[in-house]
């Protein structure tokens, strides 16, 4: 083969693989990268079959494109690198959308959301309060206990500053300190409650009734959940975004949410 011909065969190759990657979701398949060990997100057994939150937008997804579903199961942290790698289409595992990460990826419009909530001792004048405005009024001058790096340490510190704040670095130690009485109030998301208030330190204590949302505070607490795919592909977005739009409206992510989380994790579509 001559040298011409060789380098004919290699382009015409590489022309192949761009139109296959490219027409993938013409040919009934979309491809999803996830992690597959992020229990309720997203769970895959033995045979990789996967279930949980992310598994269900991903079915929805294909079933408002009307493609199939097929799930690659790899870590969380090498999905990016293999998505570039052309191993999948999109990536749909949680994926927070970050500033740093739209460096290397395309998003779909934000859909999900983990609520954040404070959490206080059944009988504290807090318990039924209302709004965030009256949380932070009350809290001035409380103790007031957050996981120290989170998204969430930094939403307290920009929105409650008369709390006297005491960081931990890790959600045990803030739950201990709770339980032993050690604090007027602690702050985190929703599933971390979930698990504290359905254990024997946790009885005597509840959720005020004010979530916390991305939307309320995008600057410190980031924009949600999104799908992640390679940088520009604008049709594939538009797609992405009509589908997720629908499921939003029709409530379809407000279900999965409940059945998996017991919470209402959806972020409105704006589009």
């Amino acid at each position: 083969m001559s040298t011409i011909t060789k380098l004919r065969s290699v382009l015409a190759s590489g022309l192949f693989l761009v139109s296959a990657a490219a027409s993938h979701a013409e040919e009934g398949v979309l491809r999803i990268g996830t992690e597959g060990d992020a229990p309720l997100f997203s769970m895959a057994d033995a045979d990789g079959n996967v279930t949980g939150f992310d598994a269900d937008i991903a079915n929805g997804i294909c079933a408002e494109l009307k493609l199939k579903c097929k799930f690659v199961v790899q870590s969380f942290s090498t999905l990016v690198p293999s998505m570039d790698s052309d191993r999948f289409d999109v990536i749909i595992s949680g994926l927070g959308i970050t500033a740093e990460r739209q460096k290397k990826v395309d998003y779909s419009i934000p859909y999900a959301t983990t609520p954040l909530y404070f959490v206080v001792a059944k009988d504290s004048l807090l318990a039924g309060l209302k709004s965030l405005d009256e949380i932070v009024k009350a809290l001035d001058g409380k103790s007031l206990g957050v996981v120290t790096g989170t998204t969430y340490a930094k939403f307290i510190q920009k929105h409650v500053p008369g709390a006297d704040l005491k960081t931990y670095d890790a959600t045990t130690q803030q739950t201990a300190d709770l339980a032993a009485g050690r604090l007027d109030a602690a702050f985190g998301d929703s599933p971390t409650w979930a698990d504290f208030l359905a254990t024997p330190d946790g009885t005597g204590f509840t959720r005020v009734n004010v979530k916390i949302m991305a939307m309320d505070d995008p600057a410190s607490l980031g924009h949600g959940m999104g799908v992640g795919m390679r940088k520009g592909n604008a049709e594939l977005k538009a797609k992405l975004d009509a589908a997720l739009c629908k499921m939003i409206t029709e409530g379809k992510v407000k279900n999965a949410s409940l059945h998996w989380f017991k919470d209402d994790y959806t972020i409105p579509c704006t589009k």
